[in-house]
């Protein structure tokens, strides 16, 4: 299951975001009010439990991120339910993100994210994002 929340977050709300980013945040432990605003809006559609591992983190990819399910590439991420990402600062071209069943490359659909939309699915999702230039910054969260 995957959905797109709309212009879910604002200028704002994102430059307060990108001044105090400090790295990978466990969910438990730091729940400040834009983490809440998420998991308020995903407890509409989605059913999940936060678990000791569940994280988030801003981040600046140099690159793209090829297909893979959020449970990771070697199941090393077995926990993970729900992922989630919101583009905050949008590269200068490349940077789509699509989705796919197990035929990938014949059945991918591009995502209609747009910046500041909130886009989560199931971690059993298949996704990548093609490679980008420019300065793109991502909210991710892994719950």
């Amino acid at each position: 299951m995957r959905k797109i929340y709309k212009s879910f977050t604002d200028k704002k709300e994102v430059e307060d975001i990108l001044k105090n980013r400090s790295g990978k945040l466990k969910l438990k432990s730091n729940q400040n009010k834009f983490v809440k605003k998420i998991l308020n809006k995903l407890k509409e559609d989605f059913e999940f439990t936060i678990n000791r591992n569940s994280y988030y983190i801003v981040e600046q990819r140099k690159s793209g991120h090829n297909w893979h399910k959020d449970t990771g590439s070697n199941n090393h991420m077995t926990w993970c339910q729900i992922g989630v990402s919101i583009l905050l600062k949008d590269g200068d071209s490349g940077g789509e993100t699509y989705y796919a069943d197990d035929d990938k490359e014949t059945n991918k659909i591009k995502s209609n994210r747009k910046l500041y939309d909130l886009v989560a699915h199931t971690s059993d999702e298949w996704h990548m994002v093609t490679p980008h230039t420019g300065e793109r910054v991502v909210f991710l969260m892994f719950i």
